[in-house]
């Protein structure tokens, strides 16, 4: 008698012993799969690869081990071959906002920051409460010194979650890029109002209440150097600002047309607008995201003390 049995891969089975191979596999899919997640947990993640491997070559089709053993492969430091397992499970799954999101991720600490805004911006479409993409998002656009953007993006975050405080602390550390001094200490203030007993946003607030003294001290200095700058000149003193090319764009060699759609629940892609191409400063910024996180909590971004590290991965659902 044939009969129909939808797993994993679903197929026709046409035998009672087909049946029967069909359930040993998956079996045993499951328990190498197990393994490989139990040797990632204890940070033995070269040896979780070959099993997932193993499980592949079983089950090439189950989206969970395509994106564990990317998992593993950068636990190993293969950021390579983890883009590459993230490439096939997009493949198996073109709108999954997890994979994106985790895609994104990876885009971010191997310093493809336009690459990692495009996956955050199509994770949020799909997902549009996802507070990490946004988050995510803003500190990808902050290390490209689009600090508006930037800004944008994380309140959107704050939008959805008003009690993140490590948002908060980083909206603060946007808004001091663009000299917005007292934006920013009311920020700070908002996120040890949420977690008193962070010290280290305390220490912040006093870094930042310095700089704004020692840049308001040198607003006269400024000003009068602007003023002989541009004496005897047809050209206003804002000339500069807005003619400037970012350096970033003449170091890399970025296209000044580089677009992101907004990150809302009712986003039109035929309304995109173009990501502003502010200057960013040279120094403050750390040339790399940081240490991985396993957990899903956000990190902080510190010019000063502490090194950028991302919402972490989100895990897939098993079989």
């Amino acid at each position: 008698m044939q009969r129909v049995v939808f797993t994993p891969g679903t197929q026709v089975l046409r035998s009672k012993d087909e049946g029967l191979r069909r359930k040993r596999r998956v079996s045993e899919v499951r328990d190498l799969m197990y393994k490989a997640e139990r040797l990632v947990k204890d940070g033995k993640y070269k040896d979780a690869i070959p099993l997932y491997d193993l499980a592949l070559k079983r089950e090439k089709t189950l989206l969970t081990l395509v994106t564990g053993k990317a998992s593993a492969q950068i636990g190993a430091g293969d950021l390579k071959g983890a883009l590459q397992s993230y490439d096939r499970a997009m493949e198996m799954s073109k709108n999954n906002a997890t994979v994106l999101f985790n895609r994104g991720v990876l885009y971010q600490r191997m310093g493809e920051f336009e690459l990692a805004i495009k996956d955050y911006t199509r994770s949020a479409e799909i997902l549009p409460k996802n507070q990490k993409a946004y988050f995510n998002c803003s500190l990808a656009l902050k290390k490209l010194g689009l600090y508006e953007d930037s800004l944008d993006q994380i309140n959107q975050a704050l939008d959805i979650d008003d009690s993140a405080v490590d948002a908060w602390y980083n909206k603060a550390n946007v808004l001091v890029k663009l000299r917005a001094y007292p934006e920013a200490l009311d920020a700070l203030q908002k996120a040890l109002s949420l977690d008193p007993s962070d010290g280290s946003i305390s220490v912040k607030i006093e870094s930042v209440t310095a700089e704004y003294e020692k840049w308001t001290k040198s607003e006269p200095d400024r000003r009068k150097a602007r003023a002989e700058k541009y004496s005897g000149t047809n050209k206003s003193q804002l000339h500069g600002y807005f003619n400037r090319k970012s350096s970033l764009q003449r170091a890399a060699g970025l296209s000044n047309s580089i677009r992101v759609f907004k990150l809302t629940p009712d986003h039109n892609p035929g309304g995109a607008s173009a990501l502003s191409t502010r200057q960013p400063e040279q120094g403050g910024e750390d040339n790399n995201i940081g240490k991985k996180s396993s957990s899903a909590e956000a990190g902080r971004d510190d010019d000063n003390n502490r090194k950028e590290t991302t919402a972490g991965e989100e895990k897939s659902s098993a079989i």
